[in-house]
């Protein structure tokens, strides 16, 4: 893969996830564990931004009354509204320290639902740096991120993935 055509889209290492006493960090505390997720996520993006790799960081998040959801969601966004999870404004919406943005990065906009395209800028990041290779690590990993990507989508296999969550 062609550095210089290849983004690593990292998904919501956001404190919730992958700090102790994030609110959901509990429920996938044993996946990270098992795969060593954070340590490898760090070393692949460190890797990938000395060669020049567009590293794309795609947080979720939600005002403090979550008027973005319908009054009562259901499944994961749900659980997310009930627990008080992924504030823009507070610390668990947060990226996590491990994997703090650089000068460079680009932080993707507007994810506020399950696929990180649908609702963001990243289709717009991604064609304008003319991307080809999509290299997808982080939490509720699966196909939805697929859609209307465009480029060769590669995903981690340290990823949580979406039924590991569930």
């Amino acid at each position: 893969m062609d550095p210089k055509k290849t983004a690593l889209v990292l998904i919501e290492f956001q404190n919730e996830f992958t700090t102790e006493g994030g609110k959901l960090h509990d429920a996938v505390k044993g996946v990270m564990e098992s795969t060593n997720m954070l340590e490898n996520a760090k070393a692949t993006m460190e890797a990938a931004r000395e060669k020049g790799v567009l590293i794309c960081h795609v947080p979720i998040t939600f005002s403090n009354d979550y008027r973005e959801l319908a009054k009562e969601p259901y499944g994961i966004l749900g659980n997310v509204k009930a627990s008080g999870s992924f504030k823009r404004d507070g610390w668990g919406g947060a990226i996590c320290e491990a994997m703090t943005p650089e000068a460079g990065d680009v932080i993707i906009q507007g994810k506020s639902g399950l696929c990180g395209f649908a609702s963001t800028n990243l289709n717009f990041v991604l064609a304008h740096n003319h991307i080809e290779n999509v290299v997808l690590a982080g939490f509720l990993v699966s196909g939805r991120y697929i859609q209307g990507a465009g480029a060769h989508i590669v995903i981690c296999s340290t990823s949580v993935r979406q039924q590991d969550f569930l």
